[in-house]
């Protein structure tokens, strides 16, 4: 294969893996979106967790209720989870003082979670999903996975892939 032939193949393969987000084999990237009000059959209950957070919390998603949560699943090795990074720290710049955010690390270490969270400025409420409970009860087959999660505990939003900060901001206004 030529220079020329090598470069273009790996620009497809950038924008591919840029656009489907970080993925195990034989698995597509979907998004659900409720954006307006959501009929009654669309929004379904969070599933119920809990995580130790890096500073030490016990965080459970059933003491949030009452506040609407941003719930982010990432890793550390993930680039499109790079990408999103920045749209979530702004995000949690103007909204976190009435949204809750639990970033939620999965097929990480610790370390590497902790340097993620240190080199992207994400200073919310984040933790290490170490047995794949959390992961495996929200059906996570690819990362970055986010949910917005409204003030009853119902999942208005879910986004598969990198999300932007307008989906953000259009799925966050949904719950204030």
């Amino acid at each position: 294969m030529s220079l020329r032939g090598t470069a273009f193949f790996m620009t497809i393969l950038a924008a591919g893996l840029f656009m489907a987000g970080c993925k195990k084999a034989g698995e597509s990237a979907e998004e659900k979106s409720v954006f307006g009000e959501p009929p009654v059959e669309q929004a379904r209950q969070a599933v119920p967790f809990s995580i130790k957070s890096f500073d030490g919390r016990d965080v459970s998603l059933a003491e949030l209720k009452g506040k609407p949560v941003v719930v982010n699943f990432f890793a550390s090795w993930c680039g499109p989870c790079q990408l999103e990074a920045p749209a979530l720290r702004e995000a949690w710049t103007e909204f976190g003082d009435r949204v809750e955010f639990v970033a939620v690390a999965i097929d990480d270490s610790e370390q590497g979670a902790r340097e993620f969270l240190k080199e992207f400025r994400l200073v919310f409420t984040a933790g290490l999903d170490s047995t794949g409970e959390i992961m495996n009860s929200y059906n996570i087959y690819g990362i970055p996975k986010t949910y917005i999660i409204d003030r009853k505990g119902l999942v208005l939003y879910e986004h598969s892939g990198v999300i932007t900060r307008e989906d953000l901001d259009k799925a966050i206004k949904l719950t204030l």
